[in-house]
């Protein structure tokens, strides 16, 4: 009788936890994530978490694809560090009659861990991508990124684009919104904010986009700009420290104790290492003097160095202005009739080189193939 109850309590126990398991219709049959399913050229990691860019120059294919630039990035934060840390350090603190004797050391870990978070956020948070049409449409977020941005990026209600460029670059965007800076983009099929730009290495637009970087491997734009110039800053102060301790290590004369550190041949090797991560620090103090002329101005890269008429930008600061919130979540569930609408990786260019070069010409402020009237109505 026991048995028999416990056996009924068993499979009343299995019935209730299979009630509560969701149903393979339910859940994953039939519908997949959506970074599974992403168009443009950004990778996805750790499960639609981390995102990073689409670079195609050097790529390393046993590294996911990414570029050898972002290696190298990689390399001259982490070999100089290593050597400082098991080696330099050390000796000056030996060496030299620190006060207090923790300080050098706390500020490099300290240094040397920031520099390290602030790459990896860098590298591998959202940029503030701006969702395709087909991925607004196939998640159903048109009320709520209507909402975010302050307009419906997919256009007027009840109008669809026609593919043609220059008649979707007329028709899709309201006069209101034209006259403020907003324009359309054809290969996203979106209208996007005056700030806004479509990065090719990635194949998607992005919110107040500043630049394309290779060596962080991901577009520079407004939710993740604060990251760069975090990192800029830390690698900078960084370098700082680490090098002129590597050279005064390996190249000081004196003791018998350096001179046994610094044989021949660590020092050849050292000086040609030494001077390629000096040409970097070099290179990375004058882009983040670049970087502090453009936060002082208010400007992106690509709006001080293209051709692009000038925009009013005293509204929206470059790096104190907030981030803001992810347009699309990657792992948002999409059923296969949706996601059927949406292309394989970067395999979909809607627009033509002709119509790419037609719209890039009425940016500027050209007339292409239409009137002049109609190119300033488009502006």
């Amino acid at each position: 009788l026991v048995f028999s109850m416990q056996s009924a309590m068993g499979s009343r126990t299995t019935a209730a936890e299979a009630a509560r398991r969701p149903s393979p219709s339910s859940s994953s049959l039939g519908r997949q994530r959506l970074y599974r399913r992403w168009p443009a050229k950004s990778r996805f990691f750790c499960g639609g978490r981390c995102i990073t860019g689409g670079e195609d120059e050097c790529p390393i294919s046993s590294l996911g694809g990414i570029s050898c630039a972002s290696v190298a990035t990689w390399l001259c934060v982490l070999v100089p560090s290593l050597v400082y840390f098991l080696v330099a350090l050390p000796y000056v603190r030996r060496s030299w009659s620190l006060r207090p004797p923790a300080l050098v050391p706390v500020a490099s870990v300290v240094l040397f861990i920031s520099t390290v978070a602030l790459l990896l956020a860098t590298c591998c948070s959202d940029p503030g991508i701006i969702p395709r049409r087909q991925l607004v449409l196939a998640t159903g977020s048109r009320a709520r990124i209507t909402g975010m941005l302050g307009h419906d990026l997919l256009g007027p209600e009840g109008r669809e684009p026609s593919g043609d460029a220059l008649d979707d670059a007329m028709k899709m965007v309201p006069d209101a919104l034209r006259q403020r800076g907003y324009r359309w983009c054809q290969t996203c099929q979106i209208v996007r904010p005056p700030r806004a730009s479509h990065c090719r290495d990635c194949d998607h637009c992005v919110l107040r986009f500043d630049h394309h970087c290779p060596f962080v491997n991901n577009c520079i734009g407004q939710r993740n700009y604060h990251f760069f110039i975090g990192f800029t800053t830390a690698a900078m102060l960084l370098a700082a420290i680490v090098l002129p301790a590597i050279l005064w290590t390996f190249f000081s004369a004196g003791s018998s104790e350096n001179a046994s550190i610094a044989v021949a041949w660590l020092r050849g090797a050292a000086l040609v290492g030494f001077l390629s991560v000096v040409a970097a620090a070099l290179l990375l103090a004058g882009l983040w003097i670049y970087h502090l002329y453009l936060v002082m101005t208010g400007k992106t890269t690509k709006e001080h160095l293209g051709r692009r008429r000038p925009l009013d930008v005293s509204n929206e600061p470059t790096l104190f202005a907030p981030r803001g919130e992810r347009l699309f979540d990657p792992r948002a569930w999409v059923d296969d009739a949706s996601a059927s609408v949406l292309p394989g990786s970067h395999r979909r260019q809607a627009a033509s080189s002709e119509d790419a070069d037609a719209i890039a010409c009425l940016e500027a402020g050209f007339g292409g193939s239409r009137s002049d009237q109609d190119s300033s109505q488009l502006l």
